[in-house]
């Protein structure tokens, strides 16, 4: 499977440590590669770097394991791809040797879950994106989530405190991932008698369909304009559609929601994100402003990509003042996908006014959950199992 399979996702993270205050026990300990064999193995990673790149083109490689970087979850592995000044830009590298890198994973350490590239002159190592991958196993809790039908909710992202909430339940085995954690504590929420009230409570006819402030008729005039515009910007034929996306249309879409979506590719068809982006870099640039002009409303840019195959969004761009909601703030992306009666409770704390987005929403509800006397003494409890194991 080429490169191209991987999800890449940007995130905002200020360093490749986790916070003193994390349950870190137990899983973290049973890890694909145990610590004391860490230098060996990362002897052997070079080597064979070294061996499957040209001279001049070897990225410095590294194995991320749980409490290396926030991403990495408990039992998971990643490997950290380091772009010195003498191998250009990352883009034009992968364009390159990205092939190769993908060769080297699947060959050689399969038990990657996936890349994170950063820079040598980016402070604290700061990485610019990871790419997740999606191509492991059917056997895989992801593959097996999206078999299942499970809706991904984008973007989730979340703080310290959170993560270590999440990360508390993997490690004493109530749940697999940081994903599965999510649903069993919105699964424990939903069965409280102050949620069924919220839920019965009925919503205001016509409150979503007034947020996206259009109708049907003014939405088709708009989306064959911005059609014909989006087109004429990408002259080189593989933008196939512009579609508006409310509320209803995709499950996606939170309440309030219109998204302005791009299509780009025949079906079946994915083409390699990184140079894809680099080619088109200005207008990618550019055309959030131009869609948030002519659509006020719109909450989301998406180029959605491999025509109607049923991919997620591969590049996502928030419009309007909160552009920047994460910037400044130390956050970590978690892929959460939930089911109808998860994303139903998510998006009831929503039109309720108890959250103002679903990831807002899954913060309440871990909220919820650490106010509990039996959270504080499962947090606790790791925390001693960690003290232990470092005394021997």
């Amino acid at each position: 499977m080429p490169l191209s399979a991987a999800m890449p996702i940007v995130f905002n993270s200020s360093g490749p440590r986790l916070p003193a205050d994390y349950p870190v026990g137990g899983l973290a300990q049973e890890a694909a590669v145990e610590r004391v064999a860490a230098d060996r193995v990362q002897q052997m990673i070079g080597d064979e770097a070294a061996r499957r790149f040209p001279p001049g083109a070897v990225p410095r490689l590294e194995l991320l394991q749980y409490g290396d970087h926030p991403v990495v979850e408990p039992g998971e592995v990643y490997l950290r791809v380091i772009f010195g000044q003498d191998l250009g830009t990352p883009h034009a590298w992968m364009d390159e040797y990205g092939k190769r890198l993908e060769d080297f994973r699947a060959q050689r350490l399969p038990e990657v879950k996936g890349l994170v590239f950063t820079t040598d002159d980016t402070a604290a190592r700061r990485p610019a994106a990871i790419m997740k991958m999606d191509d492991l196993s059917l056997l895989d809790r992801e593959q097996d989530e999206i078999a299942r039908g499970l809706i991904p909710v984008e973007p989730v992202l979340l703080g310290s405190r959170e993560l270590a909430t999440l990360d508390a339940l993997v490690v004493a085995g109530i749940a697999a991932s940081r994903a599965e954690s999510v649903r069993w504590c919105l699964a424990r929420v939903r069965e409280q008698p102050a949620y069924a009230k919220l839920s019965q409570r009925q919503r205001e006819p016509g409150a979503l369909e007034a947020r996206a402030g259009m109708s049907q008729a003014v939405r088709d005039q708009l989306q064959s304009r911005l059609d014909a515009r989006v087109k004429e910007r990408f002259p080189d034929g593989r933008v196939q559609r512009v579609v508006l996306v409310r509320y209803g249309d995709d499950a996606s879409v939170e309440p309030g929601d219109l998204v302005v979506r791009v299509v780009i590719g025949e079906a079946g068809e994915d083409p390699f994100l990184p140079a894809w982006e680099r080619d088109h870099e200005a207008m990618i640039r550019e055309l959030p402003r131009e869609v948030s002009e002519q659509v006020p409303g719109a909450s989301y840019l998406e180029f959605c990509f491999g025509g109607d195959t049923g991919r997620p969004p591969r590049i996502r761009h928030r419009l309007g003042g909160a552009a920047d909601d994460a910037a400044g703030r130390d956050l970590t992306w978690v892929g959460v996908r939930v089911g109808p009666v998860d994303l139903e409770m998510l998006d009831t704390l929503i039109t309720m006014g108890t959250a103002a987005s679903r990831a807002e929403a899954i913060c309440w509800v871990l909220a919820r959950i650490r106010e509990r006397p039996a959270y504080a003494k499962l947090s606790e409890r790791a925390r001693e199992l960690d003290e232990l194991k470092a005394q021997f």
